[in-house]
């Protein structure tokens, strides 16, 4: 069931299109959906028809990933918050050999922050949550666990495998949460 249509900006890169592929192989219920010369209200029709809840645009900055937008469909509105981005590492970064695993069945959150971060997170996407627990009791139940590390403002999210604990392949470095202006699309 897909629960998220992950898409980008009209233009947009290699590594946005490779940050996308990895983002929907990692996650289980997103799906990658190419823009092309869509409009807003065209992403939210395809999204209605896939039975989507939410949209997530990756907005891009010289190429590289920018920022999550996230578009409530039921609501047609931009949800008031922005996740931006100052890295990120992808498989094809990583010093050792990262095989390219098949899509994920289930995933779960692990919060070692305590931040508003996990908590959209379990919004958007709807897994479980733990927080601060030991990954080794959680191994092999979920297929991905989604482990949010740092300090306030400043985190890493990190796909790690659920099975051997070994890197699913994408880290992302977020500078804290954005509120913004919700604006409705018409």
């Amino acid at each position: 069931m897909t629960r998220v249509l992950a898409t980008s900006s009209r233009l947009y890169s290699k590594k946005i299109n490779e940050f996308l592929n990895e983002l929907s192989a990692a996650l289980p219920g997103v799906e990658k959906i190419v823009r092309g010369k869509r409009s807003y209200k065209a992403l939210l029709e395809e999204a209605v028809v896939r039975g989507a809840r939410y949209i997530m645009l990756v907005t891009s900055r010289r190429g590289n990933p920018a920022s999550l937008e996230f578009l409530d469909v039921a609501g047609r509105r931009w949800l008031p918050y922005s996740i931006p981005i100052s890295g990120v590492r992808m498989r094809e970064d990583l010093q050792v050999y990262v095989a390219r695993k098949p899509k994920a069945c289930c995933a779960a959150i692990v919060d070692y922050t305590a931040s508003e971060l996990a908590d959209v997170l379990l919004e958007i996407f709807g897994y479980p949550l733990f927080y601060s627990v030991d990954l080794e009791k959680i191994r092999g139940r979920y297929d991905t666990l989604v482990v949010i590390r740092g300090r306030p403002g400043s985190y890493l999210v990190e796909l790690i495998d659920g099975r051997d604990l070994g890197p699913r392949g994408l880290a992302i470095k977020v500078k804290g949460m954005k509120t913004k202006y919700v604006r409705n699309i018409s």
